[in-house]
């Protein structure tokens, strides 16, 4: 499958600052990816004005707790430049639910950032992906930082394609406790923690209405949407590879070929906490006099 160029745009790669040199550019250790989310301005008067959002995995952002945070990101016309939080850089997590694996932050409009931001009716939702039909089997793919060539005068973002495999009903344990979650057919990497992972509905080959033979009608996909956010992958002791129960081992383990994603109605609730909302409404009341480094406009 052809992934669209605006995809390898969405996302970004965070790292600790370590260096920042005398005009101002910043330099440092990159850690893993996030992907930009776009909400539109509610107001009429601001049509053409949205708020954009970094989105990355929890443990990303606890993991880089009190340190200086940068998200690193392609420069229109060449080169790459950073962006950097508002509010204070405090990263916000799900409201209600500790074992959801997302957090994420305003960013500031910076012009020169060759980004496209998921735009926030493209989150799939449980109503979005009942309506496109997403099931298992359906083709997925991630995009984000492979940590040995993340690139050095640009980022190169990798893809790595599979398919949904489990959908639960139910929570399945992760390392931050029993969480909601899907499982897709697809080996993750350390680099590709915070990664957008995005569906594409496939062709859906129905069963015979009778034993006489198919139904000649089939359904299509209606583009990608946003499935999730990757948390990781299961790494098990090459030892119990073949054993029906295992322990989970990040240090020593085999990765199990199953990686673990965050349903994207996950992030539509996070970003639909009432600070959340309220922020966006003060930022929208001074957009309207005047204008915020929170908002965006075209």
């Amino acid at each position: 499958m052809r992934v669209p160029e605006e995809v390898l745009k969405c996302v970004g790669f965070i790292g600790e600052v370590t260096h920042t040199d005398a005009v101002g550019n910043i330099s440092g250790d990159l850690h893993a990816t996030g992907f930009f989310v776009a909400i539109p301005a509610s107001s009429p008067k601001l049509l053409n004005s949205w708020t954009i959002y970094f989105v990355t995995a929890k443990h990303v952002a606890q993991d880089l707790k009190d340190k200086v945070v940068y998200f690193l990101v392609n420069r229109i016309g060449g080169g790459v430049t950073s962006i950097k939080g508002v509010y204070g850089g405090h990263w916000w997590f799900h409201p209600d639910d500790p074992a959801a694996d997302l957090a994420l932050i305003p960013i500031h409009s910076q012009p020169d950032a060759d980004i496209k931001a998921v735009h926030f009716d493209n989150l799939g939702t449980k109503e979005n992906l009942a309506k496109l039909d997403v099931g298992i089997g359906d083709e997925i793919y991630a995009t984000g930082l492979f940590t040995p060539a993340g690139g050095i005068d640009r980022n190169l973002p990798i893809v790595r394609h599979g398919n949904i495999a489990m959908m639960p009903q139910e929570q399945i344990q992760t390392e931050l406790g029993y969480a909601d979650v899907y499982l897709v057919e697809a080996r993750s990497l350390g680099g590709l923690s915070g990664s957008p992972v995005f569906v594409r509905p496939t062709i859906s080959i129905p069963l015979p209405e009778n034993s006489y033979g198919l139904k000649h009608s089939f359904c299509y996909g209606h583009g990608a949407t946003l499935l999730g956010l990757m948390h990781g992958h299961w790494d098990i002791k090459e030892s119990e590879i073949n054993k029906p129960f295992f322990t989970h081992d990040r240090q020593r383990g085999v990765n199990y070929g199953v990686a673990i994603v965050v349903p994207a109605y996950k992030i539509s609730e996070t970003l639909n906490r009432p600070e959340l909302v309220e922020q966006r409404k003060k930022a929208e009341e001074s957009a309207i006099q005047g204008t915020v480094p929170s908002m965006d406009s075209n």
